[in-house]
């Protein structure tokens, strides 16, 4: 294998790596318009930046609670 041959090899990886960093970019936008990112990025949230995932479970939470029945002697 000559040196021309390993420059082709180190572009192949480089394309390959580049296209699976787009890939991810192009799933993390597609979620964030659907969404699901909370779901989807949870792990990574709670790997590399445990407050925020605190936060949004806690914000889950909340939006997930029912506001009170009114009693019958409010009416």
């Amino acid at each position: 294998m000559g040196p021309i041959d390993g420059i082709w090899m180190l572009f192949a990886a480089l394309a390959v790596v580049a296209g699976f960093l787009v890939l991810l970019a192009r799933a993390a936008v597609r979620a964030r318009r659907r969404g699901i990112s909370g779901s989807m990025m949870g792990p990574f949230d709670e790997m590399w930046r445990p407050t925020a995932a605190e936060s949004q479970v806690e914000l889950q939470i909340q939006s997930e609670r029912k506001k009170p029945l009114p009693s019958p002697e409010d009416l």
